[in-house]
């Protein structure tokens, strides 16, 4: 089963890889705000985060001679550690002055943060119940990943110059 994945964890780890670099680039290019600012340190640790689960699943989708349930059960395991490290840096963002707020909701992207773990999640449960098309779940949770990280990443390097008000939020 997970031999016919190898092409793929190997494309999705090197992405991941890669665009570890790109965030890398981008919040170094920008350190010293970044540095400064509680809400911004912890966007950059949720982007770093999107982009490294790609990668630990890639990691364990190449290990050789597994069977499908352990592969499935460190495909939960890794769901669940990204979603616990983004409800850490999410508790961060609290107490934040408004027009902080404002500047961060730019990289607020809990929905596909949610979408992409729980695809994780799902994917390596539907393996544990020896469902194989579980691996099929991979793709867009790594793509969704993917996109709203490089979104992430653009703002890092290219911040808007007028963030949204909070009544723009809540529309």
């Amino acid at each position: 089963m997970a031999t016919d994945w190898q092409s793929f964890a190997v494309m999705i780890g090197g992405a991941s890889g890669a665009l570890t670099g790109l965030l890398f680039v981008a919040v170094s290019l920008n350190a010293t705000r970044i540095a400064g600012h509680r809400g911004l340190r912890a966007s950059a640790v949720q982007t770093l985060v999107l982009f490294l689960a790609p990668l630990v699943m890639a990691a364990v989708l190449l290990v050789p001679g597994q069977p499908g349930w352990v592969l499935g059960a460190e495909l939960v395991a890794a769901g669940l550690g990204a979603s616990l490290s983004l409800l850490v840096t999410g508790q961060r963002r609290r107490g934040l002055s408004v027009d902080d707020e404002r500047l961060v909701s730019i990289f607020d992207r809990r929905d596909t943060n949610v979408v992409v773990l729980l695809l994780f999640v799902v994917s390596g449960v539907l393996l544990v119940c020896g469902v194989d098309a579980g691996l099929y779940l991979l793709l867009p949770a790594s793509l969704v990943a993917f996109l709203s990280g490089v979104l992430n990443a653009w703002n890092f390097l290219l911040p808007p110059l007028n963030p949204p008000t909070t009544e723009e939020n809540l529309r």
